[in-house]
C-alpha cells in the first residue's frame, strides 16, 4: 500500500502534556481530544512542516497567519496579539553558549503551543516533568511563566560560560605571546554578547521595566501567576545586568589586548631605533669622507690616519653605542 495516500495521523515532532500526562508523538485524534477536554495543555512541536502547521491552526482555531509566522524563524523577540491568541517569539541559548534557539509560543485561554526548529534540552526537560508542569490546577499564565523562566535561565548559564572564557582569555593575553587566534576569540565572544543583547532587551520590554506587556495581554491572570511573571521580570533584569557587566568586561579585555599590541610595536620600534643608533657613527664618517672637498682632508695624508679615522674610529663609536644600548636593555624591550 502506498504511504502517500494522505496526511500522517500522528505528529512526529510533537509532545503533548495535559493534566499530568505526557505523550510523545501524539496522534491528531489525541491532540483533538485533549483540546476538546477543556483542560490546560502544552503541545511542544519540533520542526513541523507546512501541512502540520495548517493542521495545528485548524485544530486550535488559529489564523493561517500562524503558518507564515512559524515558517520564518529569524524574528526578533516580540509579542503579537491576534484575535483569540498571542504569539510570543522568545530565544534560548544552547548548552555550549554558541547558538541561539528561537521558540514561537502560541497562547490561548487554555493552551500553549511551542514551535521550534532545533532541540532545546531545558524546554524538553520541563516538558518531561509532566506531574509538576501541568496539573488540574495549572493555569495558562502560570504555565507560560514557567516556560519563559526556563528560556531566560539559559542566558544566565551562557553568560557564566562567557565570563569564564573571558577570564581564561585575559590570562592568555597577559602571559602568552599574542596571536591572531586570541583576537578571533575576542571578536567571537563580542558577537555572541551582542546577539544575546538583541534577544534579551526586547524581552525585558515584554515582562519587565514596569510595563508587564505579557500580563496585560493575558486574561484571568491569578495572583500566583502574576507573581511568577513579576519574578521573571526580575530574572530578565538580572540577565540584562549580567550582559552589561560582560560587555564592560569584554571592553576591558579588548583594551588589554590592544595595550599588549602597542607594547609589542613599541618594542619593535625601539629595537629598530637601537640598530640605527649603532650604525649612526659609520654613516656620519662615510658621509664626511665621501664629500668631494680636498681641502677638508688635505692634512690627512698618511694611510694610517685613514685607517684610524675610517675604520677604528667608527668601530669604537659603534661599540660605545652598542654598549649603551645593551646597558639600557633596549633589545629586551625594558
Amino acid at each position: 500500500m502506498s504511504n502517500a495516500q494522505g496526511p500522517r495521523e500522528s505528529l512526529p515532532g510533537g509532545s503533548l502534556l495535559t493534566d499530568g500526562h505526557h505523550r510523545e508523538q501524539p496522534t491528531w485524534v489525541e491532540v483533538q481530544a485533549a483540546k476538546d477536554s477543556g483542560d490546560v495543555l502544552w503541545l511542544d512541536v519540533e520542526r513541523p512542516d507546512e501541512d502540520e502547521l495548517l493542521r495545528l491552526a485548524e485544530v486550535f482555531g488559529l489564523h493561517d497567519e500562524m503558518v507564515r509566522d512559524s515558517a520564518d524563524f529569524h524574528q526578533r523577540t516580540r509579542l503579537a496579539d491576534y484575535e483569540g491568541y498571542l504569539l510570543i517569539v522568545m530565544y534560548a541559548v544552547d548548552a555550549d553558549a554558541e547558538s541561539m534557539l528561537e521558540v514561537h509560543l502560541y497562547v490561548t485561554s487554555r493552551h500553549v503551543i511551542s514551535i521550534r526548529r532545533e532541540p532545546c534540552p531545558p524546554l524538553e526537560a520541563l516538558h518531561d516533568r509532566a506531574e509538576r508542569t501541568v496539573t488540574a490546577h495549572t493555569t495558562v499564565p502560570a504555565l507560560l511563566s514557567r516556560i519563559l523562566s526556563t528560556l531566560v535561565g539559559t542566558f544566565s548559564d551562557a553568560l557564566d560560560r562567557v565570563d569564564d572564557e573571558l577570564t581564561d582569555l585575559e590570562d592568555r593575553i597577559l602571559n602568552e605571546p599574542l596571536s591572531k587566534e586570541q583576537l578571533d576569540q575576542l571578536l567571537k565572544v563580542r558577537h555572541r554578547v551582542a546577539r544575546f543583547r538583541r534577544a534579551v532587551d526586547p524581552a525585558r520590554d515584554l515582562v519587565g521595566a514596569g510595563r508587564f506587556v505579557v500580563i496585560d495581554a493575558l486574561d484571568d491572570v491569578a495572583d500566583d501567576a502574576r507573581r511568577h511573571l513579576r519574578d521573571l521580570a526580575v530574572d530578565l533584569a538580572h540577565v540584562g545586568d549580567m550582559l552589561e557587566g560582560e560587555r564592560d568586561r569584554l571592553s576591558a579585555v579588548m583594551d588589554v589586548y590592544m595595550n599588549q599590541v602597542n607594547n609589542r610595536q613599541n618594542k619593535v620600534m625601539q629595537q629598530l631605533a637601537a640598530v640605527s643608533t649603532v650604525f649612526l657613527p659609520l654613516t656620519f664618517l662615510t658621509g664626511y669622507f665621501g664629500m668631494n672637498f680636498a681641502s677638508m682632508v688635505r692634512d690627512v695624508s698618511s694611510p694610517v690616519a685613514y685607517v684610524l679615522l675610517g675604520i677604528v674610529l667608527p668601530l669604537v663609536a659603534m661599540a660605545v653605542a652598542l654598549g649603551v644600548i645593551v646597558r639600557r636593555g633596549w633589545f629586551r624591550g625594558t
